[in-house]
């Protein structure tokens, strides 16, 4: 059993104040028709309180949906490896229940080299588990594949999305769990000092034209390029290695810490992304 190391502090700790948080959210959630399955959700792991509603906004398209299963892939801020790491544990809790972890899937994958990253990675890993609450409410029961994701070669990401892709049927959603542009002294990422609010927008939507075309190549590029610091980077790299041809991408919410503290010189931008497919 995997016990939440951050319920409490990250977001409420007690079950009914959590219930009445994330249904705030969701009430308050207008999110744009999606036509279609949804495949995928990129959704932000920050506190509650920072990147909640962002997140409300996609797992609010998966209520009534017939998901049995949840691959959830999280960037590893704790512990440094080359690969993906699997669960090891049998549960994870959240103060909304018990969440069983699909051992047999997390065990298959545990069998091919690029899988075999420290099973410790999860313990202490919140990109994981910010995501487990809204899955709870929205959901209901079903089981879980949690992935930490450590440093990729370009070639690891095609390999990932192929040892993912047959367990992912009619019934499984994909999670990349990311915050995207972390801007101030405090993560040492100052690339323009005028004009921030705008100029974070700027760069977010570059990154997010990329996501939603599907492009790969030219996601990775961008980033590269304007050293984005978007920390699910590598779990977003999978998914869109992953997406069917058909698959077609929405932005649903955007906003920044800054926009709610109006303060710009330290801000964190959350994004709420869904594909679909038919």
């Amino acid at each position: 059993m995997r016990k939440s190391p951050i319920a409490g502090t990250w977001y409420p700790g007690e079950k009914q104040t959590l219930l009445r948080q994330i249904e705030d959210y969701f009430a308050q959630a207008k999110p744009s028709e999606v036509n279609g399955r949804i495949f995928a959700v990129i959704s932000p792991h920050a506190g509650m309180q920072w990147s909640g509603q962002a997140a409300a906004y996609g797992y609010k398209l998966l209520k009534g949906k017939n998901i049995k299963r949840v691959i959830v892939l999280g960037p590893s801020h704790r512990v440094g490896f080359r690969g993906l790491a699997t669960s090891g544990e049998d549960f994870y809790e959240t103060p909304l229940g018990r969440l069983k972890v699909d051992r047999e899937i997390s065990d298959a994958l545990y069998k091919n080299p690029l899988f075999q990253g420290p099973r410790t990675a999860e313990l202490q890993e919140h990109s994981l588990e910010m995501q487990l609450p809204f899955l709870q409410v929205a959901l209901g029961e079903f089981s879980l594949v949690p992935l930490v994701v450590g440093e990729l070669s370009k070639k690891d990401y095609t390999e990932a999305a192929k040892v993912l892709l047959p367990y992912v049927d009619s019934s499984t959603l994909v999670v990349a769990s990311s915050d995207f542009t972390h801007y101030g002294v405090g993560f040492d990422y100052l690339p323009f000092s005028s004009n921030i609010k705008e100029n974070l927008k700027k760069l977010d939507e570059g990154a997010i034209r990329k996501i939603i075309a599907k492009d790969f190549d030219g996601y990775l590029n961008y980033v590269e390029e304007t050293g984005a610091t978007i920390c699910g980077t590598r779990p977003i790299g999978i998914i869109l290695k992953m997406l069917p041809a058909s698959a077609r991408g929405t932005l649903l919410k955007y906003y920044t810490s800054g926009d709610l503290t109006g303060d710009f010189s330290h801000s964190v931008s959350y994004a709420s992304i869904v594909f679909s497919v038919d």
